[in-house]
């Protein structure tokens, strides 16, 4: 077992639930805010979307890099 992989591969994990819980905070601190012209509904759709995008990439980081430390 490569140790050093497996602490890739926990930091990889961290990260992306670490990211979603500052997105997660970030879009509750902006669907609160009084100025509704602030931020516009498609901009937030997409940050949205790209958010998923990067918890997912973490995830499946994590996922691989757990697998070559097993292997």
């Amino acid at each position: 077992m490569d140790y050093k992989i497996l602490l890739y591969s926990f930091l990889f994990a961290i990260a992306a639930f670490t990211y979603y819980k500052f997105n997660k905070w970030s879009l509750k601190e902006r669907n609160g805010n009084e100025e509704p012209d602030l931020y516009s509904r498609p901009h937030t759709n997409l940050q949205i979307f790209k958010s998923w995008i990067i918890v997912i990439g973490f995830a499946i980081a994590s996922i691989i890099y757990f697998i070559k430390a097993i292997g």
